[in-house]
């Protein structure tokens, strides 16, 4: 089935008119939509790009507007199905597959990137004066005035959703605040969730090795111990990956580590609260948890910055450099705790596992 999604997504939905052009097929089909349910799972990443160049949805003439963007195909798919019965040039910029504003923070979608494509696209004597209309959330990598100067074009950045763009063609490139507007809503955040799943499904088996590990000695209570165990630290991550994102205005702090410490602490709470009658007896290993779980749990939630617009490049670096060593110092504590008491409970035991 991956396979076949690959095929089919690495081939259509262009169609050859000439040399210098392609033409977009703007309605998505139910292959398209496939791949882009795999593609929110983390399934075929590496093999979700676009070929970059110039193409054309309709009939487009010589002062039709140029489209400016990533060639990721989900924002390539957001673009296309937007533009049906509008005849536009879509110019698509080598991102290396990122979206629009990651690209632009790492500088890849930058008015040099974008003036190089132009140049070796035909747009020149296509469509020679039509204006550059750019992303609005690229404004953060790409000088306006530097691609007006290297284009000799005039530079407009559109709306942030490409819901918005037939309406901004049709006002005269004119934005209402709505255009201008970044929700980031619960969606929008909520379609984040399936791949970081993904992406820490190795860390959530090694945390039900490690319960279970905990758990030793073999004896009456293995088994209470280990559900305890995975149950906590299971959920110390499900917490982090899951409800965080949903939860994130919501949460008290400007740092995404501060508001992944705060749900973390909510959770321990919860969990302590509903598991407190078999407690008794591993006070102590769930104290160190709580700070194993904690960093590990905190780090999820601070790498979520990557996908948020509720952040700015500097205030991210600003967070990591901050909270790196203290989610260290918590982990590593926790992790030290935990290993000395597995020790002393195999020592008391007589070292039968």
């Amino acid at each position: 089935m991956l396979q076949q999604v690959k095929a089919h997504r690495s081939a259509a939905p262009f169609m050859q008119r000439k040399p210098s052009a392609r033409k977009v097929e703007t309605r998505l089909r139910v292959s398209d939509h496939l791949g882009a349910l795999a593609l929110r799972f983390g399934i075929g990443r590496n093999n979700a790009t676009i070929q970059p160049g110039l193409y054309y949805t309709g009939n487009p003439g010589a002062g039709s507007p140029v489209l400016v963007t990533a060639n990721y195909r989900l924002t390539v798919d957001a673009l296309r199905r937007e533009l049906t019965g509008i005849s536009t040039w879509v110019l698509i910029i080598d991102t290396g597959g990122i979206n629009i504003w990651c690209a632009a923070g790492k500088g890849t979608f930058s008015a040099q990137n974008i003036a190089n494509t132009l140049n070796r696209s035909d747009l020149d004597r296509l469509a020679p004066s039509a204006p550059l209309v750019l992303p609005q959330l690229s404004a953060s990598g790409v000088d306006a005035n530097e691609l007006a100067s290297l284009t000799g074009r005039r530079i407009l950045f559109g709306p942030v959703y490409a819901r918005d763009i037939p309406r901004f063609l049709e006002s005269g490139f004119k934005k209402d605040t709505a255009m201008r507007a970044v929700r980031f809503a619960t969606p929008e955040r909520a379609v984040l969730v399936p791949v970081e799943l993904m992406h820490t499904a190795k860390l959530q088996f090694a945390t039900l090795l490690l319960s279970v590990i905990l758990a030793l000695p073999v004896n009456t209570v293995f088994f209470m111990r280990g559900l305890l165990y995975a149950a906590y630290l299971e959920g110390s991550l499900l917490v982090a990956i899951v409800l965080f994102p949903l939860l994130l205005p919501l949460l008290p702090g400007r740092f995404f580590s501060v508001k992944g410490t705060v749900l973390h602490v909510i959770w321990s709470a919860f969990f302590v609260f509903f598991a407190r009658q078999h407690l008794p007896g591993f006070e102590f290993m769930f104290a160190s948890l709580f700070f194993l779980a904690g960093g590990c749990a905190t780090y999820l939630t601070m790498n979520f910055t990557g996908s948020s617009t509720f952040t700015s490049q500097r205030g991210v670096e600003r967070e990591v450099r901050k909270s790196i060593p203290v989610i260290l110092i918590s982990s590593v504590a926790g992790m030290l705790a935990s290993a000395t008491l597995l020790v002393r409970n195999l020592i008391v035991a007589g070292g039968i596992l």
